[in-house]
């Protein structure tokens, strides 16, 4: 799979140190199937002037992992902070002296972008230098993301931090396993035993999921077993990710279901078939249902209402 996207800095810059140039790249990247780096082809950015005038080169990366049988590809949202997301290396041209701009930290700032005795554009010399690649390479992973939300047929998960809850809500998400596999949900002010482990939605929050318009899904079939779906503590979560409450089923009326007006937040997957996903899956996803399809298994639904949901990177795992 191919994805392109347009880029450049917003504004010439020459301080008599560097100059940027304004001009706009289309930058091409190639997902192949499994967990890659995603590498674009090198770009001309502009001129080191203290470097005997050398163009200043940069290249984009990120990871992704890109599964086509199921149709999903998962990449760093630009406030995850990890290694793995987006990156624009810059240096000069003939130069070993390496900079990493990084959308969202991830990295070691001295290593990244002070170790070089040259090229380093966090010092007075180059005031501003650091502001404009960070909004460049926030501004290409956010249409990176807008891209691939545009294809037809693919389900984008975006890795994301855990919303602020508050810590009732966070308490209702807290699970308990016994010898590594799950036991009960965590009541408050209860003593674990010597063989159990609690955990928190930190372990299995993987991010965002965004559905095409009238794009099918399923329930996960057994995730019952999943107690916090009764609860209201999924929907809540799901709230504190996107800023509104759910008023109405994702799939409001698809195919003449009749669907009612008590919401959960259900545990569903891509396609039109339900089907059990084994422990650890990583394509569970929460959208808010109405009950009736909450409990229909035999139906599949469309994104009509919402087409963001939650990803879990860990369903049911420890």
């Amino acid at each position: 799979m191919d994805v392109t996207v347009n880029i450049g800095v917003p504004f010439g810059y020459d301080n008599g140190f560097v100059s940027l140039a304004s001009n706009e790249h289309a930058i091409s990247f190639h997902l192949e199937e499994g967990t890659h780096v995603a590498t674009s082809a090198i770009i001309d950015l502009g001129s080191v002037h203290k470097a005997g005038g050398a163009r200043l080169l940069g290249q984009f990366s990120f990871t992704y992992t890109w599964s086509s049988a199921d149709r999903i590809v998962t990449v760093c949202g630009s406030d995850f902070d990890s290694p793995d997301t987006m990156t624009l290396a810059t240096w000069p041209e003939g130069t070993q002296e390496i900079c990493r701009q990084r959308a969202s930290g991830g990295g070691f700032r001295y290593q990244d972008l002070k170790a070089n005795p040259m090229w380093n554009y966090t010092t007075p010399l180059t005031p501003g230098v650091e502001d404009i690649f960070d909004g460049l390479v926030k501004g290409t992973n956010e249409k990176l993301i807008q891209a691939l939300q545009a294809t037809p047929d693919i389900a984008v998960q975006v890795r994301r931090p855990v919303p602020k809850l508050s810590p009732d809500v966070h308490e209702q998400l807290m699970l308990v396993y016994r010898n590594g596999v799950f036991d009960r949900v965590h009541e408050a002010n209860t003593l674990l035993g010597s063989n159990e482990q609690l955990y928190t939605i930190e372990s299995t929050f993987g991010g965002e999921v965004t559905l095409n318009y009238k794009e099918a899904f399923a329930n996960v079939i057994g995730s019952t077993s999943d107690p916090k779906i009764a609860g209201l503590s999924w929907i809540q979560l799901w709230a504190n990710q996107y800023g509104q409450y759910p008023v109405i089923c994702t799939s409001y009326h698809s195919n003449g279901f009749n669907c009612g007006s008590s919401l959960v937040g259900g545990h569903v997957i891509g396609g039109k078939t339900a089907k059990s996903m084994p422990k650890g899956s990583n394509s569970v996803w929460i959208f808010p249902i109405c009950i009736q399809h909450n409990n229909d298994d035999k139906v599949y639904m469309e994104a009509l209402k919402y087409l963001k949901g939650i990803w879990l990177n860990n369903y049911l795992g420890p």
